[in-house]
C-alpha cells in the first residue's frame, strides 16, 4: 500500500500537520515510523475520513481575561455577555476559556489552551470581547496561526482610538508589568499614575 509522509497526509486529510501527529499518537490514526520520519497509508486515512469531520461553521470557543483577581466579577461579567452575543448570532458554544493574567504574559494557561483547540480544529471561530482581551501585542501572529488552522478571530467591541491614545495603552501596560517585577506592586502604581498625569497634561 502507498505511504504518504506526515505533511503531505495532512494535506490529503485536511488538518495541520501538528494535529495528525497529535492523531498518531493518540492511536486514532495508525501510522508507521521508518528511521526518523513517520508515514501513513492512504488507505488508513480514507478508513477514517469519515470519523475526523470538519466543525460546523457556527461553532465557537469564548475567550475571556482580567489581569487581576480582584477583577473576578468582571470576568463574569465579560464572560455572560460573550455568551449573549453567541447566541444573539447563533454560535454554537464548544468551549468557554477564561484567563487571569497580564495581556502580555503569552504563557497564559487560558491561552495555551485556547491554541490548543485551535491546532485540533475544535471551533470555527474564537470570540473575545476586546481584541486586547487576547493579546496586548502579537495579535496579528495569533490571527495568522488562526488563519492557518482556518479560524476566524471575532472582536465583539472594536475600540476607537487615536494613534497617541493606543500608544499610552500600550506603554502604561509595558511599564505596568516591568515595574512590577522590579519595584512590586505599590512602586509600579505609583510610576503607572506618574505616566498618565504626564500624559494628562498634554
Amino acid at each position: 500500500m502507498p505511504l504518504m509522509r506526515v505533511k503531505e497526509a495532512a494535506e490529503y486529510l485536511g488538518v495541520h500537520p501538528n494535529t495528525l501527529r497529535k492523531y498518531i499518537d493518540k492511536g486514532v490514526i495508525r501510522g508507521v515510523r521508518i528511521g526518523t520520519h513517520r508515514f501513513v497509508e492512504k488507505a488508513e486515512l480514507d478508513r477514517v475520513m469519515g470519523r475526523l469531520s470538519a466543525p460546523e461553521e457556527n461553532t465557537a470557543i469564548i475567550y475571556a481575561r482580567v489581569s487581576t483577581r480582584k477583577q473576578m466579577e468582571y470576568l463574569k461579567r465579560q464572560r455572560e455577555r460573550l455568551v449573549d452575543f453567541c447566541k444573539k448570532e447563533g454560535l454554537k458554544i464548544v468551549e468557554i476559556i477564561e484567563d487571569v493574567g497580564s495581556g502580555l504574559n503569552e504563557r497564559r494557561r487560558g491561552l495555551k489552551k485556547l491554541l490548543k483547540l485551535v491546532r485540533e480544529g475544535k471551533a470555527k471561530k474564537v470570540v473575545v470581547e476586546y481584541d486586547d482581551r487576547l493579546a496586548r501585542f502579537g495579535l496579528n501572529y495569533l490571527k495568522e496561526i488562526f488563519e492557518d488552522h482556518g479560524v476566524e478571530l471575532v472582536v465583539v467591541n472594536r475600540e476607537s482610538k487615536s494613534p497617541e491614545e493606543e500608544l499610552v495603552r500600550d506603554l502604561i501596560a509595558i511599564v505596568t508589568l516591568f515595574s512590577g517585577r522590579i519595584y512590586g506592586k505599590r512602586g509600579a502604581k505609583r510610576i503607572v499614575q506618574t505616566i498618565k498625569e504626564e500624559c494628562a497634561r498634554g
